[in-house]
């Protein structure tokens, strides 16, 4: 089975405090429904647009904001298999639980329609200088997913144990292609499902592209035959506890916003209502021609008494009249 070497340092406890407070922040702080989904959505956004620049894809994070929300097709394939897996996060961390093949499936989903279908999901058969030997892939891998639920693993904090899986799998690389994003998605399966998923808000994609010499540098590191893990873990934990501390001042700042709504009342609204200010805060403005995309099984009349409504809440103005109204937030 494997052992992963490394040291616990006061750099990594620090940070590891800062992400405690940080999750403590977040969980427990009330912010507005439709701010959360906000935040949640960007989180989301990151991701995407920080695996795909990991393909050498500059993508609009406007354009990806539609795709997620159902309202753009994605034109290349890898967007959109990027979002499937985005989401396939939330659904294998419903078992609390994750095995090897949770892994295969997250890059099944990567690959789909990019690579020949016996590769997807299939553990690389080429040689790459440095890294595990096709041979030997399925025994390190099953050996690291034994580690990771043994009793020594769960008697350490997840936040390292995440941190330890996501490095081993890039010492690995198991598979042809897409082995950083399989990584950092199963590295967010496993925080998710160890109590630490921070309501969806955290991506840290940006991160690792901000410090790219320094994420190298530690990468290159682990290729050592016996490699000492102390560094990458300061250096993951930092990465973590500035997302964190991000995500928890923002909060903080929209539990004022939330009091100041329930004052008022606008929280008294509906889900639909909901769903048109969370649209106008997206993308700024709500025309007459978005309705079908938005809600395509409720009428326009239906859709007009909501925006009425909000008009008269002092949430929504109109700008213009008949059907080229715009609607924006007041």
């Amino acid at each position: 089975m494997y052992f992963p070497e490394y040291s616990i340092t006061s750099k990594t406890l620090n940070n590891i405090a800062i992400i405690e407070y940080g999750k403590a922040v977040i969980e427990n702080t009330t912010i507005l429904p439709s701010w959360e989904d906000k935040l949640k959505k960007e989180a989301k956004i990151k991701i995407v647009h920080g695996s795909l620049q990991l393909l050498g894809i500059i993508a609009d994070p406007q354009k990806i904001k539609l795709c997620i929300d159902n309202i753009y097709k994605a034109e290349d394939r890898e967007t959109l298999n990027i979002i499937r897996a985005v989401f396939l996060i939330d659904e294998i961390s419903k078992n609390k639980d994750f095995e090897e093949v949770d892994l295969k499936y997250i890059h099944k989903t990567l690959t789909e329609g990019l690579i020949p279908k016996v590769k997807q999901g299939s553990y690389r058969s080429t040689k790459i200088p440095g890294k595990t030997d096709p041979e030997e892939i399925l025994a390190e891998v099953v050996s690291l997913f034994d580690w990771y639920n043994s009793l020594d693993a769960k008697e350490t904090h997840r936040i390292v144990t995440s941190g330890i899986l996501k490095a081993r799998l890039e010492s690995i690389q198991p598979f042809e292609e897409m082995n950083d994003i399989a990584a950092n998605f199963i590295t967010y399966v496993s925080l998710k499902t160890s109590g630490y998923g921070f309501r969806d808000l955290i991506s840290v994609e940006n991160y690792y592209k901000n410090t790219r010499a320094i994420y190298s540098k530690e990468i290159e590191s682990l290729d050592n035959e016996e490699p000492d893990l102390t560094t990458w873990i300061e250096y993951f934990t930092e990465g973590l506890a500035s997302e964190v501390s991000s995500i928890s001042q923002n909060i903080k700042l929209l539990a004022k916003d939330t009091k100041i709504a329930k004052a008022t009342g606008r929280t008294k609204i509906s889900e639909r209502q909901e769903k048109i200010i969370e649209y106008i805060q997206d993308y700024g403005i709500l025309q007459n021609k978005d309705f079908p995309r938005i809600f395509p099984d409720i009428s326009e009349d239906t859709i007009l008494r909501d925006l009425k409504t909000l008009m008269e809440m002092g949430v929504v103005q109109k700008i213009g009249s008949t059907k080229s109204s715009k609607y924006t937030l007041k």
